[in-house]
């Protein structure tokens, strides 16, 4: 609906996982640690969505190794 009425609108959507721990660390959690492999699963998911929805940019603002390759593969 904002790009139908805003034509010239750009939008960036951000990409994270942001739970709230007490090592700081984003995404997916197994056992107290990060599950990157998981992770980036649903980095790219999220990234899928947000651009069929009409997103103009996927922003990553996580730390997870391998997610902006696995996006752009996507």
């Amino acid at each position: 609906m904002l790009k139908q009425a805003f034509p010239e609108l750009g939008l960036i959507g951000d990409v994270a996982l942001n739970p709230y721990t007490d090592h700081g660390h984003d995404g997916i959690l197994k056992n107290d640690y990060v599950d990157n492999d998981g992770s980036v699963k649903i980095l790219t998911q999220q990234a899928l969505l947000l651009a069929k929805a009409g997103i103009d940019i996927v922003a990553p603002s996580d730390m997870i190794d391998g997610r902006v390759a696995a996006i752009r593969t996507a």
